[in-house]
């Protein structure tokens, strides 16, 4: 008697998935109450940085009266290239926290690996779910300047808050990167954090206090070299250049993360 045995391709394929739908639950359920956190504190700095800042132009106006004070420029300067920029620096590398060297840290990794996919496949879901939380908490707080903005009298061009914002998101996939390299290199559960958050406080309050001086990933998010120097706004340029190298920078970590992935033993 001969036995065959078969495989239903069909269902190997629902395996995998089945496998990638719950592990991309797996990153969100991981990551939402950071993503939510974030997101709020993000919205909260926005909503009281433009209500108050009718009269903070007004006192500015009566002690230097010389001098322009437009509000698109307090916007910029104060928002999108230093408070609202600072904060979303630090919850897009948050947002990126865990991984698999965390999960072999706390002994839930051999859970993950049990699932018919493949150790590189869990972390590009991972970090497709970093990548889009931290688009969304770029582009919602940025919306927000406009639509707050009419309730105090203002008026603030969405298409520039939304073009800030998106440059925000887009050179800081450099941010999110990192964030997944060292989440994948350091297995301590509080390793990672520290040395993310403290190198990049310190890096960017260096770049704001100019301590540091030359190209930095923070100017291309804020566009710093494409606003008008009177209003603040974009004048119809996209920083191509500096958006490309943040690109390729992001992909370059990346594949170190990938080949970390591959070659480490878990």
């Amino acid at each position: 008697m001969v036995t065959a045995v078969t495989i239903d391709r069909s269902s190997r394929r629902e395996g995998f998935r089945s496998a990638g739908i719950a592990v991309l639950w797996k990153a969100w359920e991981e990551s939402r109450s950071r993503f939510f956190s974030a997101l709020v504190l993000l919205a909260s700095v926005v909503i009281y940085a433009v209500v108050t800042g009718p009269d903070y132009l007004e006192r500015y106006k009566s002690m230097y009266p010389d001098e322009p004070s437009l509000y698109s420029a307090y916007v910029w300067e104060g928002l999108f290239h230093y408070a609202l920029q600072g904060l979303w620096v630090l919850a897009a590398f948050i947002v990126t926290l865990g991984g698999l060297r965390r999960e072999k840290a706390t002994g839930v990794a051999f859970f993950m690996l049990g699932l018919p996919i493949t150790r590189l496949r869990l972390f590009l879901i991972r970090a497709a779910v970093a990548a889009a939380e931290s688009i969304a908490l770029g582009l919602v707080p940025a919306l927000l300047v406009p639509v707050v903005s009419s309730f105090v009298g203002e008026r603030y061009p969405i298409t520039q808050a939304l073009a800030f914002g998106a440059l925000m998101s887009a050179a800081g996939l450099v941010i999110v990167a990192l964030g997944l390299l060292l989440s994948e290199i350091f297995e301590g559960e509080f390793t990672a954090p520290a040395v993310g958050l403290c190198g990049l406080t310190t890096i960017f309050l260096s770049y704001k206090a100019r301590m540091l001086s030359g190209w930095s990933v923070f100017d291309v998010m804020s566009a710093t070299a494409y606003v008008d120097p009177a209003t603040k706004l974009l004048k119809g340029t996209v920083p191509w250049p500096g958006l490309a190298i943040c690109l390729l920078v992001s992909l370059g970590l990346l594949f170190a993360v990938g080949l970390t992935i591959r070659t480490r033993d878990l």
